[in-house]
């Protein structure tokens, strides 16, 4: 018989695999979102440690599907920015943008290589940026 804690990793990592699934048939490599004009529920955030050692609290600012795995993109320190997709004074800053996989690799790079993505949170904190995800898909 499986202990709670086995049973409960595979159902969260049957939830990740449902929005990695989600993303793919809906056509989106990768979802941003201004937490400053979304107006979510809840502030999508993770604790991570640093490779100094140091733990720190993050904003999530959407969700990147690279090669099946779900990274977290870290608000102000990936390597995009909303600014990139809209043309300021002329047109409105969009709150949601989705990317297509090729345009996602292009504006994104490897997140393996690249500072600002993680896939590090709690199950707490997957859950909560997972509504975060549903709901920037409303707004869209």
């Amino acid at each position: 018989m499986e202990n709670n804690t086995t049973t409960n990793g595979k159902l969260f990592s049957e939830a990740i695999s449902r929005l990695v699934e989600d993303m793919e048939v809906r056509g989106i490599g990768a979802i941003l979102w201004d937490n400053a004009t979304a107006g979510f529920h809840y502030i999508p955030a993770t604790t991570i440690t640093d490779k100094k050692g140091e733990t720190k609290v993050i904003r999530v600012m959407g969700l990147y599907n690279y090669e099946g795995t779900l990274y977290l993109i870290e608000e102000d320190k990936a390597p995009v920015h909303l600014t990139e997709f809209y043309t300021d004074g002329v047109e409105v800053p969009p709150t949601v943008v989705t990317l297509t996989e090729d345009s996602a690799r292009r504006h994104l790079g490897n997140p393996q290589k690249e500072d600002g993505f993680t896939t590090k949170a709690s199950n707490e904190e997957w859950l909560a940026i997972a509504d975060c995800y549903f709901e920037a898909l409303a707004e869209e």
